[in-house]
């Protein structure tokens, strides 16, 4: 029988489910690392940095301007070069392997303060457009990682649709990881960020965390890939 003409089953809602909050994990431990090391300047909320950006343009606190307009271009060109390794890697969840191993050099180099915004921050902006870049779909369910506010969007609206839309709505009901998934996106992000304040005020190398995690996820994707 041709393999493409095979039908395809359907991961678990459980293995999204350990895939969102996994990922989510990581990402609120990087970021709040990250804006404690880099001055108040996130490594990939582009949202804060860019309003920050307009703020001290208005104000003319042209040091912290260039220092935002860096992190956003280093954003920028993170998710470039994390988009041509994607496209060119045969297995694109090896990326992640790759995220891990930048968290690791991250995790030494922010050993130096005076190296924790010109080499920490464009490094841990790299790491996260890779994982922005590698997986941005979870089942049937579309949902970035790297982003809260879209999440808490959708979570809000497809709440609604599940349990108040009534009978006669026009909406097709959404199904339940439509709620559930971006809803631990948000929580687990809130969650992971406390943890990571926490734990990197008392371990050396709290970036060595999210990369196991990282290597992990890696396994999972490669052993069960998402059709």
């Amino acid at each position: 029988m041709d393999i493409s003409s095979a039908p395809v089953t359907a991961l678990p809602l459980h293995v999204n489910v350990r895939r969102v909050v996994a990922l989510t994990t990581v990402c609120g431990f990087v970021e709040v690392i990250g804006y404690k090391d880099a001055g108040g300047i996130y490594p990939a909320i582009m949202t804060g940095n860019t309003v920050q950006l307009g703020w001290s343009l208005a104000q003319g606190a042209w040091s912290r301007f260039s220092l935002l307009a860096f992190a956003i271009g280093a954003f920028f060109i993170g998710c470039m070069i994390a988009s041509l390794i994607r496209r060119h890697l045969k297995r694109p969840p090896l990326e992640l392997c790759i995220m891990a191993v930048l968290l690791v050099v991250a995790g030494v180099v922010r050993e130096n303060a005076a190296l924790r915004i010109p080499v920490e921050l464009p490094m841990l902006a790299l790491a996260l457009g890779m994982q922005g870049e590698t997986i941005s779909r979870f089942g049937a369910v579309s949902l970035q990682t790297l982003v809260v506010t879209n999440n808490m969007v959708k979570f809000s609206d497809t709440f609604i649709g599940r349990y108040f839309g009534g009978k006669n709505a026009r909406e097709k009901r959404p199904p339940l990881s439509e709620v559930l998934l971006p809803g631990l996106a948000w929580l687990t992000y809130s969650l992971s960020a406390a943890v990571g304040a926490v734990v990197a005020g008392l371990v050396s190398e709290p970036l060595i965390i999210p990369a196991l995690i990282l290597v992990l996820i890696t396994l999972d994707l490669i052993r069960l890939p998402d059709r």
